[in-house]
């Protein structure tokens, strides 16, 4: 069980969003989170950013992401006899 503590900063409408949030890590990649916006940066059109975060902890909990607890519930419904990953059709 991994996790990440970030710092996350939004500029929305030309004001800048803050946040810390504690994010489920699922990449082995690196920082890949559940909700994907724990670990990002992002650029618009003009190359301004508008999506900037720090890490801040590893391995906290609790989870505070609310996207990443709404994921988690849903995935949990799946039972391992709902895949199949043998057959060739997901190529």
């Amino acid at each position: 069980m991994r996790t990440i503590t970030t710092r996350e900063q939004l500029l929305v409408n030309g004001k800048v969003r803050e946040r810390i949030a504690t994010h489920i890590v699922t990449g082995a990649h690196g920082y890949e989170t559940l909700c994907t916006s724990g670990y990002n940066l992002q650029y618009n059109k003009e190359r301004v950013l508008i999506e900037n975060c720090e890490k801040v902890a590893d391995g906290e909990l609790p989870v505070t992401c609310h996207t990443c607890f709404s994921i988690w519930q849903d995935v949990h419904r799946f039972k391992p006899g709902d895949f199949d990953t043998e057959s060739g059709k997901g190529n």
